[in-house]
C-alpha cells in the first residue's frame, strides 16, 4: 500500500531532455489466446473518479535497456472540481497482475519525463489535459488491472488492459545512471548517491522518532540546460518506491567549485516542495564530495526538521567521523562497492 501512496514516477518536473539510448532487443510475447479479454471498448474508456473524469486513450509497451517491459498509459484528465489541481494530487493510480501490485517506472531511471510533467500540470476547473502513467510489467502476456481512486480515499474506478496485444517500441533515453556529459559541473552532480538522513525537532506523531537515522540512496540527473530531477528513497522503501522527488535547477554560484542546486517543485513524503525549499551547496560541507539536503516538514501538528547527507555511489567514507557514517555502511554498502556493483533500487531489499 505504501507503494501506491508514494507514486514513484509521477512527481518530477523539469524540462529535461531525454538521453537517447538504444534498448536491448528481446523476444515478443506469444500471441494471446482466444479467450484473452479485448482492449477496452469505447463504453469502458470513460472513467469517473469522484469529481474527476478520466478517458483511457491508448497504451503501449516500452522495451527498456535493462530488459524490462514498461506499460505506458495515456489518458485525458478532466477536473470537474471547484479547485485547480494536478492529476498527481487528485488521483491515486496503481496497477496489478494476478493480484500483485506492479512497480511504478522510475522517471530518472527510464527518462519518462513526459509522465511526470503531465501529472504535475495544474488543471483549472472544467479543463482537460492529457496525462500518462507507467508501470513495470511482471508478465507481458497477462492482463493488467489499473485502478484509479480519489487521493482522499473516495470513489474509484478500474480498467483492464491486455498487454499482449499492445504495440511495442524501444524506451528511448532510459539509463541506470545519467551519462557523462564532459562538463565538469554536470558530471560532478549527475549519478547515484548514498548516505543517511535523520529527523530532529520532532513533534506530534513523529516525536518518538527524534534523532533516529536511516540509510538512503538517490539519483541526480541534471541536463545541459541546468534543470533536472532528484529522487530519494531510504531503507523502508522497496523497489519502485520513492520517499522524495524534486525538480531542481543548478547554478554555478556557490561557496565552492560545484555550484548550488535548488528545488523548484516536487514532494517530500506527503508534503509538496516549492522553490528554494532545498538549497544545496557542497562548499559548505566539512567533507569532500558530500552534500546535505535539509528541510522542514509540517503537516498540522506533526512536524520535524530533516537533514540528508549524501556522497556519490562508490565513494569510501573512511575520512569521516564514526558518528557521521551510515549505519549500513560496513554490512551493506562496502561489500557492494568493493565488488564494483551498481547501486540497487532498494536498500537491503526494502
Amino acid at each position: 500500500m505504501k507503494q501506491r501512496k508514494s507514486r514513484l514516477v509521477c512527481l518530477l518536473l523539469a524540462g529535461v531532455m531525454l538521453f537517447g539510448l538504444a534498448a536491448c532487443g528481446k523476444e515478443k510475447p506469444k500471441d494471446p489466446s482466444k479467450d484473452t479479454p479485448p482492449q477496452p471498448t469505447e463504453d469502458h474508456r470513460q472513467l469517473t473518479v469522484g469529481p474527476f473524469e478520466l478517458r483511457y486513450k491508448d497504451a503501449k509497451i516500452l522495451e527498456a535497456s535493462d530488459g524490462k517491459d514498461i506499460l505506458m498509459l495515456t489518458l485525458d484528465f478532466t477536473n470537474n472540481s471547484k479547485e485547480t489541481i494536478s492529476y498527481l494530487w487528485a488521483v491515486l493510480d496503481w496497477a496489478e497482475q494476478d493480484g500483485a501490485d506492479l512497480d511504478y517506472a522510475h522517471a530518472s531511471t527510464y527518462a519518462l519525463y513526459e509522465v511526470t510533467e503531465s501529472q504535475d500540470e495544474e488543471v483549472a476547473p472544467g479543463k482537460t489535459v492529457e496525462v500518462q502513467s507507467a508501470f513495470i510489467l511482471a508478465d507481458p502476456t497477462k492482463q493488467v488491472k489499473v485502478s484509479f481512486e480519489e487521493m482522499d480515499g473516495g470513489k474509484s474506478d478500474t480498467i483492464t488492459i491486455d498487454p499482449s496485444s499492445l504495440s511495442r517500441e524501444p524506451a528511448s533515453g532510459d539509463t541506470q545512471s545519467p551519462a557523462q556529459t564532459g562538463e565538469t559541473l554536470l558530471d560532478w552532480w549527475n549519478g547515484d548517491w548514498y548516505g543517511w538522513w535523520t529527523m530532529n525537532g520532532c513533534w506530534g506523531v513523529y516525536e518518538e522518532l527524534e534523532g533516529q537515522r536511516w540509510d538512503i540512496c538517490g539519483t541526480i540527473d541534471i541536463d545541459e540546460d541546468y534543470t533536472g530531477a532528484v529522487e530519494l528513497w531510504d531503507e523502508d522503501y522497496g523497489p519502485g518506491e520513492v520517499m522524495a522527488a524534486a525538480s531542481v535547477t543548478l547554478n554555478e554560484a556557490g561557496v565552492g567549485t560545484h555550484g548550488t542546486i535548488m528545488s523548484e517543485s516536487g514532494w517530500f513524503s506527503d508534503m509538496a516542495l516549492e522553490h528554494a525549499d532545498w538549497i544545496v551547496d557542497p562548499g559548505l560541507m566539512d567533507y569532500e564530495d558530500m552534500i546535505c539536503i535539509d528541510g522542514y516538514y509540517e503537516n498540522g501538528e506533526d512536524e520535524f526538521h530533516y537533514e540528508i547527507y549524501l556522497r556519490p555511489w562508490g565513494t569510501r567514507w573512511d575520512d569521516v567521523n564514526p558518528e557521521d557514517m551510515p549505519k549500513l555502511y560496513d554490512d551493506w554498502y562496502l561489500p557492494l562497492i568493493e565488488a564494483w556493483e551498481p547501486m540497487p533500487d532498494s536498500i537491503m531489499g526494502g
